[in-house]
């Protein structure tokens, strides 16, 4: 999937084509396709801007809330020895919702919490970050 283009980059089209250069000479100077320039423009005719404001957020949507998430780091501080599927079962019956341990796993990840392996003796413990916990 090709990069998007930068807002900044955007907005030096539209400038170029108000001061009167064609589509070839703005594609040349940028080394970014007519096409791209075209859709740039029609862009800023249709919205006034040069990103499409009804454009989303790649991705799903958080399974959790910011409540949620608070609720799952103070049970991983309380309950640091647990496997991923006990921490699963109790979000479940906490949140009404579920899920799969793939998404405890991201939310988890988003939360700044990961698993670490200990030093000599490889027991496994949850880690958590203290910058991402307090905020």
């Amino acid at each position: 999937m090709p990069r998007e283009l930068s807002e900044d980059l955007r907005w030096r089209v539209v400038y170029l084509d108000a001061k009167g250069y064609n589509k070839k000479a703005i594609s040349t100077i940028f080394y970014i396709s007519e096409a791209s320039i075209y859709q740039i423009l029609s862009i800023f005719r249709k919205w006034g801007c040069v990103k499409n404001p009804f454009k989303g957020q790649p991705g799903c949507k958080k399974k959790f809330t910011r409540q949620e998430l608070k609720m799952l780091k103070r049970l991983v501080n309380e309950k640091v020895d647990w496997y991923l599927d006990e921490l699963l079962i109790e979000m479940e019956m906490r949140t009404n919702k579920r899920l799969s341990i793939s998404s405890l796993w991201r939310s988890l990840k988003y939360c700044g919490i990961s698993r670490k392996k200990g030093g000599y003796n490889q027991n496994e413990s949850w880690v958590c970050r203290k910058d991402k916990v307090n905020s």
